[in-house]
């Protein structure tokens, strides 16, 4: 078989055309079934201001779920309800759900001072004396403060004029908060 008669040229020119077609190819597809359906869904729950994927790194496995959240109710329901928006949208896919809020230094300070109590009420179980004690302080700075438990977590919803701060905690301190 004689190799100079093949135009070699023409055929790496084809070859990494097809390989940049089906590259785009599966980026808008991915764009047009999953992501952009996962985040309209995530932006119409009650509470959702804004939210972002970050799955550019083809070698990670986790997707990153980023959702800034602002003026909520409840904050365990509406966790929930983005959970359970995750889920539906991108199947048994890993995701890491990521939240972001508008603190203010007073509410970082403010927990800071009492995630002791936080985490002491996690270890021993007691949670009306952790609830009490975080009452106290709140109503002393001037914060509204909620504080919903399930059997999963711990939802902690801080709430001044001026901004909000939301943590999930996991129950099990020792969870990756990877699904």
């Amino acid at each position: 078989m004689n190799w100079q008669k093949y135009n070699w040229s023409i055929i790496i020119i084809s070859v990494l055309f097809t390989f940049a077609a089906a590259s785009s190819s599966y980026y808008f597809w991915q764009q047009h079934t999953m992501t952009k359906p996962l985040t309209l869904a995530l932006e119409e729950i009650e509470g959702v201001e804004a939210v972002t994927l970050n799955n550019q790194d083809k070698a990670q496995t986790v997707l990153e779920i980023h959702v800034t959240l602002s003026n909520i109710n409840n904050l365990q329901t509406t966790y929930e309800s983005i959970n359970h928006t995750i889920k539906t949208n991108i199947g048994t896919k890993r995701y890491k759900l990521i939240l972001h809020d508008h603190k203010t230094p007073a509410l970082e300070e403010f927990y800071y001072s009492i995630h002791h109590q936080i985490f002491e009420g996690l270890t021993t179980g007691n949670f009306s004396t952790m609830y009490n004690s975080i009452q106290e302080k709140a109503i002393a700075a001037d914060i509204k403060v909620q504080v919903y438990i399930d059997t999963n977590y711990l939802y902690l919803q801080l709430t001044t004029a001026t901004g909000n701060l939301y943590q999930v905690i996991p129950r099990q301190l020792d969870d990756k908060e990877v699904r």
